[in-house]
């Protein structure tokens, strides 16, 4: 049977590197409650989720597709210890080669990927890598060319990574309005895009470092 990403599934590296993030976060480590983290040991080598959230990924390729863990002894004690709470639907999820795209990942999703991955592995620039204007989404990887354009890219996160690339690459930040959230329900995209906020906060902070002050303290029960 096809293995399935449900309501009670644990993904070890969307814990870890989520966890990682917002603790370093600026923006929202004190809105957003980090989630329990599982420790490092039990990473996977070159998880897709790993490249999206952490600046220094280096490995030379990623993976997506995922197995239910059905070794309990691969589990760490404490993940185990709450999906007993939920013993006929919880499962604990590894990266496989032989597994599922279990995050439905769409054509344009793996274009910017690919595209992420060269610009984590160097071509972070506008020397290295070109991003020219396209109604379809492709990536060279010979060359380093993006062809894509923000409007016409057709799910959250291809357009979140777009708008990564173009921010870190090109230095443009008037794409992302985020008063209207690209992301929805699926929780990949809402943990991406609170990512994708703090690269902004921290890019304007060093454009702008005088808009970025401290708020005077609110007043409570004014005597007036």
């Amino acid at each position: 049977m096809a293995t399935t990403l449900g309501l009670y599934s644990l993904v070890p590296e969307l814990q870890h590197y989520f966890n990682k993030f917002i603790v370093g976060s600026e923006v929202n480590k004190d809105l957003v409650p980090p989630p329990v983290d599982i420790a490092e040991q039990y990473m996977p080598e070159n998880s897709f989720i790993e490249m999206l959230f952490n600046d220094n990924y280096s490995k030379q390729s990623y993976e997506y597709r995922y197995l239910t863990e059905s070794n309990v002894g691969c589990i760490p004690r404490s993940a185990w210890d709450r999906l007993k709470i939920y013993p006929s639907a919880a499962q604990y999820l590894t990266l496989d080669a032989a597994g599922n795209n279990i995050f439905n990942l769409q054509a344009d999703d793996f274009v910017l990927l690919d595209a992420l991955l060269a610009f984590r592995n160097g071509a972070n620039d506008s020397t290295s890598f070109l991003i020219v204007d396209s109604t379809s989404a492709s990536f060279d990887s010979t060359a380093i060319i993006l062809y894509a354009s923000y409007q016409f890219l057709s799910t959250p996160l291809s357009k979140m990574i777009y708008l990564y690339l173009v921010l870190e690459i090109l230095g443009d930040f008037t794409l992302y309005n985020n008063d209207l959230l690209i992301s929805q329900e699926e929780m990949l995209d809402c943990c991406y895009e609170a990512y994708l906020i703090d690269k902004y906060f921290a890019f304007m902070t060093a454009r702008e470092p005088d808009l970025i002050y401290d708020c005077e303290p609110c007043n409570q029960g004014d005597s007036n």
